[in-house]
């Protein structure tokens, strides 16, 4: 069912994948230099789409701090809770099956895009899934920059849009991520130089580049011998 607004697919209790196809359309018309109506990004309809796509009641992203919505993890970086990513995740999956978004880099469609985080053993778009549940929910949190954490909203933490970034990101890299890792903890690590931070404080961050470079190694080995299969 197509709706004339947000307002409208929530009022007629819109399943999920009829809110997310109205965004898309949205989002579409704007790629294609018409006017629209972002009618989907004020708090009260980022927080109609959380719930709808399974959040907790008290979930709102866009009411929520980066921390809030995505608390440091143990291993150093902020990390959306895996039930969250987890639904993003597959609301973007089923985006690629229904080709309401279509990830590609120049002229090339990427459909498979989502493999490397999707559950293992798996398979979509005739290929593996590699289970990196984890990596997505860090990327999902780093993306939230695009939203009310800097002073420069442009998604209002809408966990859509957010993975919709993430996407195109993994379009041009698909260990873009775990790159990323190792690019900002190494920053940390200088900035903490800079300071002249406690040993005890240099040395976490080692600890925690440390566990960031395996991470890295590991994904590439493992891309090598997939390509090498």
């Amino acid at each position: 069912m197509k709706y004339r607004s947000y307002k409208e697919a929530i009022e007629k209790r819109a399943r999920t994948d009829g809110l997310m196809r109205y965004v898309f359309q949205q989002m579409a018309a704007f790629n294609d230099g018409k006017e629209i109506d972002l009618d989907f990004l004020s708090r009260s309809d980022v927080g109609a789409f959380c719930q709808a796509l399974g959040f907790d009641a008290d979930r709102n992203w866009a009411s929520l701090t980066l921390d809030q919505i995505a608390p440091p993890d143990k291993l150093g970086p902020n990390v959306v809770p895996a039930k969250e990513s987890a639904l993003v995740l597959h609301a973007l999956k089923v985006a690629i099956q229904k080709e309401w978004l279509l990830p590609r880099e120049g002229k090339e469609p990427q459909l498979d895009v989502l493999n490397d985080f999707l559950p293992a053993p798996g398979r979509f778009q005739k290929k593996k899934t590699l289970g990196h549940g984890w990596e997505f929910q860090y990327a999902l949190a780093v993306e939230l920059e695009h939203g009310r954490t800097r002073g420069a909203n442009v998604s209002n933490n809408h966990p859509l849009l957010t993975g919709m970034v993430v996407l195109a990101h993994l379009a041009e890299d698909r260990l873009y991520y775990a790159r990323l890792w190792v690019m900002e903890s190494e920053g940390e690590l200088f900035n903490l130089q800079l300071e002249k931070a406690k040993p005890s404080e240099i040395f976490g961050k080692m600890e925690k580049l440390g566990h960031a470079r395996e991470h890295l190694q590991a994904r590439m080995a493992e891309k090598l011998a997939i390509a090498r299969a």
